[in-house]
């Protein structure tokens, strides 16, 4: 889709809506070499018209995602984010959040970051309500407030959000806001996982290795943990690759290499050690059902 040029006017606004003149004009905050931007010069793109709109988001989505070895075009995602969050679009605020949370192209500021997280919440995108949850249970941005984070993410929960289902879960095992119950907190992490979140599919699987919360079962906790893996969670992979530290079952370890060779990642023993050849499976196998 080609890009297309917006008036200077609108964006302006929308940009005035989404930050101030100091952020926006912190050049140094955009990661590398930006690529070129190719605009065609036959059109204007209105936020409050619902299809151009569309192309406003999928133009700041290209931008912002970008394959391996490009280099995202923050400036101009931020710009076409703000451009849709001045119209009152959800994701757009989101995106808008999450780049001031993260400091892509805009100064870092949890403060700015928290109040585009409201208002994409107030909004009713569950993304948004998860993401108060999180600043108000890290205090990031605002006041730490378990009983606003709990609210929040129950909130996002109900609308289907696998990861604030597994934030509830932690806040339970931990006792944060509520009284602690493991098997509450099972029963969120189980939840988060039958929602497809990889942080569930982990909790849930450290639940069942240990049997806190629920009845021990080792190869349970290897599918689980598996799961999490091959959808990319960066502390499952990390993790096993300190496992032969950690107090961890042979019949655990033997099934994660049993669904390693399963899938084509291993060809050795299953032997429940995980040496170098283990170990290149696991990075193989790691974000491979993404």
């Amino acid at each position: 889709m080609s890009k297309r040029v917006v008036l200077a006017a609108v964006l302006l606004l929308a940009l005035n809506l989404a930050a101030t003149g100091d952020a926006f004009a912190q050049k140094t905050k955009t990661k590398g070499t930006t690529p070129q931007v190719t605009q065609s010069q036959d059109n204007t793109l209105d936020p409050y018209d619902p299809d151009d709109l569309e192309e406003i988001l999928d133009e700041g989505d290209a931008a912002y995602f970008v394959a391996e070895g490009q280099t995202p075009d923050y400036q101009y995602a931020f710009e076409m984010y703000s451009l849709a969050a001045g119209a009152g679009d959800g994701y757009a605020m989101n995106r808008v959040a999450l780049m001031y949370d993260r400091g892509e192209f805009v100064a870092q500021d949890y403060g700015k970051a928290f109040d585009w997280y409201l208002k994409a919440a107030e909004a009713g995108l569950p993304a948004g309500q998860s993401n108060v949850g999180s600043m108000y249970n890290a205090g990031d941005g605002v006041r730490q407030n378990y009983a606003e984070a709990l609210h929040w993410f129950r909130l996002a929960a109900d609308n289907g959000y696998g990861y604030a289902m597994y934030a509830l879960g932690d806040m339970y095992m931990a006792g944060n806001g509520v009284a602690k119950d493991a098997e509450e907190a099972t029963a969120w992490y189980q939840k988060a996982s039958d929602a497809g979140d990889a942080n569930g599919h982990w909790s849930l699987s450290l639940r069942y290795l240990y049997g806190d919360g629920v009845g021990k079962d080792t190869q349970r906790a290897a599918e689980l943990a598996y799961l999490a893996l091959t959808n990319g969670l960066q502390v499952a992979w990390d993790e096993f690759k300190d496992i032969r530290n950690a107090d961890t079952s042979p019949n655990y370890r033997r099934a994660i290499q049993d669904m390693l060779k399963r899938d084509g990642f291993y060809t050795g023993t299953i032997d429940g050690s995980f040496g170098p050849a283990t170990q290149r499976a696991i990075e193989a196998a790691f974000g491979s059902a993404l």
